[in-house]
């Protein structure tokens, strides 16, 4: 797939997300923590079983069944994101129409560990912050 036809693609995504009243690119967020922080501290994260918002890029999604992992990073460092169809319902089968690659979003939610172990954080929204319309070099 060539660079114009990706573009393209991204394009007609980020205008699904503005036909639904969102912004694709907003002036602010609700970010609670930056993701080092939260690494730095997990433990004391689950917890407090209290909700976090992070903000960071999209580097990886992978799916399994009815959920979604996705990796995400800031300044800071870099932790997945789980996201359940049975929590998000409609929300879910629109990030995974929307979203890609390099996107900035804003998640909310409760931090875990994976059965491996894995700092992860339960999503219980998001937002999308930027719309990335190439891909990571």
């Amino acid at each position: 797939m060539s660079l114009d036809d990706i573009r393209k693609v991204r394009e007609e995504k980020l205008e699904k997300i503005r036909r639904t009243g969102a912004d694709p690119y907003p002036a602010g967020t609700r970010r609670t923590h930056e993701i080092g922080e939260v690494l730095e501290n997990f433990d004391s994260f689950i917890d407090g079983r209290k909700p976090l918002v992070l903000v960071g890029r999209i580097m990886a999604k992978r799916e399994h069944g009815g959920s979604l992992f996705v990796d995400f990073v800031d300044g800071s460092g870099q932790l997945q994101a789980y996201l359940k169809k049975d929590v998000l319902a409609e929300d879910f089968d629109f990030f995974q129409l929307t979203s890609d690659i390099g996107d900035f979003y804003e998640f909310s939610g409760i931090p875990f560990r994976t059965k491996k172990g894995e700092p992860t954080l339960e999503i219980k929204g998001f937002k999308i912050l930027a719309k990335s319309l190439l891909p990571l070099p």
